[in-house]
Protein backbone atom coordinates (compact mmCIF):
# COMPACT_ATOMS: atom_id res chain seq x y z
CA UNK A 1 0.00 0.00 0.00
CA UNK A 2 0.85 3.26 -0.81
CA UNK A 3 1.83 5.57 2.14
CA UNK A 4 -0.28 8.40 1.10
CA UNK A 5 -2.96 5.06 0.30
CA UNK A 6 -2.14 4.36 4.11
CA UNK A 7 -2.64 7.90 5.29
CA UNK A 8 -6.22 8.52 3.75
CA UNK A 9 -7.19 4.95 5.12
CA UNK A 10 -6.05 6.19 8.43
CA UNK A 11 -7.88 9.87 8.11
CA UNK A 12 -10.93 7.64 7.00
CA UNK A 13 -11.01 4.82 9.60
CA UNK A 14 -10.45 7.51 12.50
CA UNK A 15 -13.59 9.70 10.59
CA UNK A 16 -15.94 6.56 11.09
CA UNK A 17 -14.63 5.70 14.63
CA UNK A 18 -15.71 9.47 15.25
CA UNK A 19 -18.75 8.88 14.25
CA UNK A 20 -19.47 6.08 15.96
CA UNK A 21 -18.70 7.70 19.31
CA UNK A 22 -20.54 10.60 18.75
CA UNK A 23 -24.15 8.14 17.65
CA UNK A 24 -23.73 6.44 20.90
CA UNK A 25 -22.94 8.87 23.50
CA UNK A 26 -25.72 11.16 21.59
CA UNK A 27 -28.14 10.07 23.86
CA UNK A 28 -26.68 11.09 27.28
CA UNK A 29 -26.99 14.38 29.19
CA UNK A 30 -24.14 16.57 28.73
CA UNK A 31 -23.58 16.33 32.42
CA UNK A 32 -23.08 12.42 32.07
CA UNK A 33 -20.80 13.11 29.32
CA UNK A 34 -18.77 16.04 31.66
CA UNK A 35 -18.57 13.12 34.95
CA UNK A 36 -15.16 12.97 35.93
CA UNK A 37 -14.10 9.52 35.49
CA UNK A 38 -10.40 9.52 36.27
CA UNK A 39 -8.89 9.41 33.00
CA UNK A 40 -6.21 11.36 31.66
CA UNK A 41 -8.79 14.29 30.30
CA UNK A 42 -11.02 13.46 33.53
CA UNK A 43 -14.60 12.96 31.42
CA UNK A 44 -15.73 11.50 27.94
CA UNK A 45 -16.51 15.33 26.69
CA UNK A 46 -12.81 16.01 28.57
CA UNK A 47 -10.48 13.31 26.45
CA UNK A 48 -13.12 13.92 23.40
CA UNK A 49 -12.17 17.84 23.73
CA UNK A 50 -8.23 16.87 24.10
CA UNK A 51 -8.62 15.02 20.84
CA UNK A 52 -9.99 18.30 18.76
CA UNK A 53 -7.22 20.35 20.66
CA UNK A 54 -4.25 18.05 19.49
CA UNK A 55 -5.78 17.70 15.96
CA UNK A 56 -6.16 22.00 15.92
CA UNK A 57 -2.70 22.14 16.91
CA UNK A 58 -1.12 19.65 14.50
CA UNK A 59 -3.40 21.12 11.73
CA UNK A 60 -2.51 24.37 12.37
CA UNK A 61 1.35 23.00 12.32
CA UNK A 62 0.90 21.86 8.94
CA UNK A 63 -1.14 25.08 7.70
CA UNK A 64 2.28 27.45 6.81
CA UNK A 65 3.75 24.78 4.73
CA UNK A 66 2.95 25.12 1.30
CA UNK A 67 0.45 22.50 0.69
CA UNK A 68 -1.70 23.97 3.67
CA UNK A 69 -4.17 26.52 1.83
CA UNK A 70 -6.69 23.43 1.97
CA UNK A 71 -6.40 24.23 5.74
CA UNK A 72 -8.05 27.88 5.62
CA UNK A 73 -11.11 26.60 7.82
CA UNK A 74 -8.81 26.40 10.40
CA UNK A 75 -8.94 30.34 10.76
CA UNK A 76 -12.35 30.02 12.41
CA UNK A 77 -11.39 27.75 14.82
CA UNK A 78 -9.79 28.47 17.96
CA UNK A 79 -5.85 28.26 18.49
CA UNK A 80 -5.49 26.65 21.46
CA UNK A 81 -2.34 26.36 23.79
CA UNK A 82 -2.77 23.73 26.59
CA UNK A 83 -4.10 20.42 25.74
CA UNK A 84 -6.48 19.57 28.55
CA UNK A 85 -8.28 22.66 27.15
CA UNK A 86 -12.27 22.40 27.31
CA UNK A 87 -13.42 24.10 24.58
CA UNK A 88 -16.35 22.36 23.84
CA UNK A 89 -18.47 21.65 27.38
CA UNK A 90 -21.28 20.49 25.35
CA UNK A 91 -21.90 17.74 22.39
CA UNK A 92 -24.18 19.81 20.42
CA UNK A 93 -20.48 22.19 20.14
CA UNK A 94 -18.14 19.45 19.85
CA UNK A 95 -19.58 17.42 17.39
CA UNK A 96 -19.76 19.70 14.29
CA UNK A 97 -15.90 20.56 15.32
CA UNK A 98 -15.23 17.16 14.96
CA UNK A 99 -16.76 16.66 11.81
CA UNK A 100 -14.86 19.42 10.31
CA UNK A 101 -11.59 18.36 11.54
CA UNK A 102 -12.16 14.65 9.81
CA UNK A 103 -13.35 15.98 7.12
CA UNK A 104 -10.14 18.52 6.67
CA UNK A 105 -7.76 15.54 7.38
CA UNK A 106 -9.01 13.59 4.73
CA UNK A 107 -8.80 16.64 2.02
CA UNK A 108 -5.83 17.75 3.31
CA UNK A 109 -3.88 14.38 2.49
CA UNK A 110 -5.91 13.86 -0.50
CA UNK A 111 -3.92 16.61 -1.92
CA UNK A 112 -0.35 15.54 -0.66
CA UNK A 113 2.14 15.10 -2.88
CA UNK A 114 4.76 11.94 -2.18
CA UNK A 115 7.60 14.89 -1.78
CA UNK A 116 4.97 16.98 0.66
CA UNK A 117 4.64 13.74 2.64
CA UNK A 118 8.44 12.87 2.65
CA UNK A 119 9.08 16.81 3.82
CA UNK A 120 10.33 17.92 6.63
CA UNK A 121 8.10 19.88 9.31
CA UNK A 122 9.35 21.95 12.02
CA UNK A 123 7.41 22.26 15.21
CA UNK A 124 7.66 22.93 19.17
CA UNK A 125 5.49 21.15 21.02
CA UNK A 126 3.09 21.91 23.91
CA UNK A 127 6.44 22.54 25.82
CA UNK A 128 8.09 24.59 23.40
CA UNK A 129 10.70 22.29 22.67
CA UNK A 130 11.31 21.99 18.67
CA UNK A 131 11.16 18.89 16.76
CA UNK A 132 11.48 18.18 13.08
CA UNK A 133 10.18 15.11 11.17
CA UNK A 134 8.71 14.20 8.30
CA UNK A 135 5.12 15.29 7.44
CA UNK A 136 3.55 11.75 6.97
CA UNK A 137 5.12 10.26 10.27
CA UNK A 138 3.55 13.39 11.80
CA UNK A 139 0.31 12.22 10.20
CA UNK A 140 0.71 8.66 11.26
CA UNK A 141 1.33 10.07 14.70
CA UNK A 142 -2.23 11.92 14.80
CA UNK A 143 -4.11 9.21 14.07
CA UNK A 144 -2.07 6.83 15.89
CA UNK A 145 -2.84 9.03 18.89
CA UNK A 146 -6.79 9.67 18.20
CA UNK A 147 -7.23 6.00 18.19
CA UNK A 148 -5.38 5.85 21.93
CA UNK A 149 -7.68 8.51 23.20
CA UNK A 150 -10.37 6.59 21.59
CA UNK A 151 -9.77 3.23 23.37
CA UNK A 152 -9.63 5.16 26.54
CA UNK A 153 -13.29 6.53 25.68
CA UNK A 154 -14.81 3.25 24.59
CA UNK A 155 -13.22 2.11 28.41
CA UNK A 156 -14.96 4.95 29.99
CA UNK A 157 -18.51 4.29 27.82
CA UNK A 158 -18.53 0.50 28.87
CA UNK A 159 -18.07 1.27 32.54
CA UNK A 160 -21.23 2.86 32.33
CA UNK A 161 -22.98 -0.11 30.20
CA UNK A 162 -22.48 1.04 26.37
CA UNK A 163 -20.96 -0.80 23.92
CA UNK A 164 -19.18 1.18 20.82
CA UNK A 165 -18.74 -2.47 19.00
CA UNK A 166 -16.16 -3.36 16.87
CA UNK A 167 -13.40 -1.29 16.90
CA UNK A 168 -11.24 -3.31 14.46
CA UNK A 169 -9.61 -1.54 11.35
CA UNK A 170 -10.48 -3.73 8.91
CA UNK A 171 -14.12 -4.52 9.47
CA UNK A 172 -14.84 -1.05 9.65
CA UNK A 173 -13.34 0.16 6.34
CA UNK A 174 -14.24 -2.41 3.34
CA UNK A 175 -11.96 -3.38 0.60
CA UNK A 176 -8.91 -2.22 2.28
CA UNK A 177 -5.86 -4.10 0.64
CA UNK A 178 -2.78 -3.69 2.35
Amino acid sequence: MHYKDHLRLMATYSSVMNQRLMDVIAPLPDAELLAPRGAFFDSILGTLNHLIVADLMWLNRFRPQPYGEVLAPLDALPKPKVLADLLYPTLAELKPVRETLDDLYIRFIDQLSDADIAAPLSYRNSSGQPFTKTAGLLLSHVFNHQTHHRGQITTLLSQIGLDIGVTDLAPLVPNIEI
